[in-house]
């Protein structure tokens, strides 16, 4: 039996089996529902302490709509706070016309009670919009509530005659006025849509966990099996959580079982993949969260290449390395068994797959074990370009082919790779034909260089073909894009770091009054918006236990790359809690527009010149140097003072700005005294209106 560290919290179940629908045809009626009932009862009482009396029942024609409601609310009644309580359903899930209209595709989700049917029967159905409703009063009273639902909303009108039934019913398409009347005020969803999850039954939320039996768009299925001469029919995902419950030790959370289970059923079903959102971190039925090392799973091997459950959308990079780790891990020291090591091949938006290095003993890394970034990849860290040059310019386009392959921040996109950047020459035109590049430019009266980024814009200033050194500072304008695009985009790659989630950073800006109040999101354009001369504080919150070192730079209009603070050379330890930076004299942060921005006019919209600015935040355990990366807006030669070397953060920067070392893998095995992160905030910068 599973250790009960919850002794002064009550535990409450509403188990909840349907197998006879009367209003449904024969095809529809269910085997395993009742059995699923059973089974979960008797985990709860067994392996997790629940009490008999404090455990609900319902089977066929008790599951009317009515019993079910007022079962519910009777939870709400008896519960205390911070009980634990589960509710479980195995029966048909559907879908029916959304009485409400809070739904984009205009219909809800619902359960189906016994006494429910389809046209020309009454619909009695319970809709996720009322099992919601119920959830937040019963959450108000505890956090520690566990839905798992083995049924579904959605199907297929075709299936298998002879396979294992679905427990999904089409969905009820009859007009709202054929409809018994919506139990839920239509102003609940006044607030907007709410952020419902993968499974497609409630809003995502860390006041439950929710163990649905398929994602919103597949079906839940039954399981056979057999037991001597006689057929035992379950839901699946039913069927093989129990299993899993049954051998969990103390310590196992959520996560760690719904791992095994998932993979369970859809190798049962391969279209049938369970769901899990929410607290997934907290131990079963229990009240402890325990913060577990962030992994991603194998979820196929074959031979010595493995599959892995993560791919671009994760910052997956090919040639990185990861140490493998068995199931249920969730820390990881000097005495944890390591399984082996893998090394990423290749990358797909959501998987990866790898070849593996290292395996202490044959077949030691499995489906379900967990791989741990041990040597991430950073790849090359370099702008992508083409040219397009008329045939009359030959020696103008040789001479910036060559300062391109000299330098080791940029190179020409190949076939296959679409590039960061295009750089034109632009011949003398007195109009703008439909085809012609760059058509802001409008008309040209002397060849002229042109870069254009991949949003269509203008990039960088543009330049006279025949100016002195016009190829070598397309080059270095260039180059101070990709510095600025890695400096944007550097993230600590160890999901590990001390520091991760530990600083908060806040604009304020100032109101007429002279006082400083939190810039809010502008509701025309979803962005924090400034002008030209406004002034601003930033708020700086330490909420790591141990004194920090904060760092800002701003990442400019015309990809100017700018320390605010500290000054130059300066270092200030941040100790725990709220400090503010703009107040002191000497410290003010007043924004403004280059007054070279936009290099070439926007087409005219009526809104004011400006764009994103963001500023980024380094927050470290150690004094470090930031002027050697510095740089004024596209104009300007980086200088060759280099970092410290041996700091991670300043290796990761060198090879973002200089393109030293662009194949190298980096080791995430940082002394606690090394630690960084960073954030960003991000605001539109105008002119200000005259």
């Amino acid at each position: 039996m599973v250790s009960n560290n919850a002794a002064n919290n009550h535990k409450w179940a509403l188990l909840i089996g349907i197998n006879k629908y009367p209003k449904l045809p024969e095809h529809k009626q269910l085997r395993g529902c009742e059995n699923d009932v059973k089974l979960i009862n008797k985990v709860l009482q067994e392996n997790f302490s629940f009490p008999e009396n404090q455990i609900t029942r319902l089977f066929d024609e008790e599951a009317t709509r009515q019993n079910i409601l007022k079962a519910l609310q009777e939870l709400v009644d008896r519960v205390n706070r911070n009980d634990i309580v589960v509710i479980h359903y195995s029966g048909h899930g559907s879908r029916m016309t959304d009485r409400e209209r809070d739904k984009p595709d205009g219909m809800d989700e619902t359960i189906m009670p016994y006494d429910s049917g389809r046209d020309p029967h009454e619909n009695r159905d319970i809709t996720d919009d009322e099992l919601y409703k119920w959830l937040l009063r019963l959450s108000e009273k505890t956090p520690y509530i566990t839905l798992i639902f083995d049924s579904c909303h959605s199907g297929g009108i075709v299936r298998d005659p002879f396979g294992a039934r679905d427990r999904w019913v089409e969905p009820d398409t009859r007009p709202i006025e054929q409809l018994p009347l919506s139990q839920v005020s239509a102003t609940r969803s006044s607030g907007g849509t709410r952020d419902i999850g993968s499974s497609g039954w409630l809003p995502m939320s860390d006041r439950y966990i929710l163990i649905a039996g398929c994602s919103a768009e597949e079906s839940a299925w039954e399981y056979s099996k057999r037991e001597g001469n006689s057929q035992i029919d379950h839901g699946a995902l039913t069927y093989f959580l129990c299993r899993e419950l049954r051998s969990a030790q103390s310590g196992t959370t959520y996560r760690d079982i719904f791992q095994p289970v998932s993979i369970q059923v859809t190798a049962n079903k391969s279209v049938q993949h369970p769901q899990i959102e929410g607290a997934q971190d907290r131990e079963l039925f229990n009240v402890h969260d325990i913060e577990p090392i962030r992994f991603v799973s194998i979820v196929e091997r074959k031979h010595n290449k493995v599959i892995l459950r993560a791919g671009a959308a994760h910052g997956m990079t090919e040639k990185s390395e990861w140490a493998i780790y068995p199931e249920a891990t969730k820390q990881i020291d000097k005495e944890t068994l390591k399984l082996g090591k893998v090394k990423i091949t290749a990358v797909r938006a959501v998987t990866s797959d790898a070849e593996i290095l290292e395996e202490n003993s044959v077949g030691a890394i499995a489906v379900g074990t967990r791989a741990i970034e041990e040597a991430h990849f950073y790849g090359e860290m370099r702008l992508k370009v083409n040219i397009q040059v008329p045939t009359d310019y030959d020696v103008a386009k040789k001479d910036l082919i060559e300062r391109i392959k000299e330098s080791k921040l940029l190179h020409f996109a190949q076939e296959d790779e679409i590039a960061d950047a295009m750089v034109y020459l632009i011949a003398p035109r007195s109009q703008v034909g439909a085809d012609a590049p760059v058509p802001q430019l409008g008309a040209v009266n002397q060849p002229t260089w042109v870069v254009v980024g991949n949003g269509g814009q203008v990039a960088a200033p543009i330049r006279p073909v025949d100016e002195a050194g016009a190829t070598a500072m397309l080059r270095e304008n260039l180059e101070k894009i990709v510095r600025y695009k890695s400096v944007l985009a550097l993230k600590n790659p160890n999901s590990q770091s001390l520091l991760k989630n530990k600083v908060k950073l806040t604009l304020k800006r100032q109101a007429f009054d002279g006082s400083y109040v939190e810039a809010q999101l502008k509701n025309d354009s979803g962005q924090i918006v400034f002008e030209d001369g406004d002034r601003l504080i930033m708020e700086i919150e330490n909420l790591h236990n141990k004194p920090i070192y904060i760092y800002i730079l701003d990442l400019g209009l015309a990809s100017g790359v700018e320390q605010i603070y500290p000054v130059m050379g300066a270092s200030q330890e941040f100790h725990t809690g709220k400090h503010s930076i703009g107040l002191r004299q000497g410290e003010e942060i007043k924004l403004y527009v280059p007054e070279t921005f936009p290099y070439v006019p926007f087409p005219h919209n009526g809104s004011p010149a400006g764009g994103v600015e963001t500023f980024k935040l380094f927050a470290t355990t150690y004094p470090t140097d930031f002027s050697w990366l510095l740089q004024e807006g596209v104009r300007m030669v980086l200088g060759e003072q280099q970092p410290n070397q041996n700091k991670p953060l300043e290796q990761l920067l060198s090879m973002a700005l200089t393109g030293n070392g662009n194949r190298e893998v980096r080791r995430n095995n940082i002394p606690a005294d090394e630690e960084w992160t960073t954030v960003e905030i991000s605001f539109l910068l105008r002119r200000k209106i005259r």
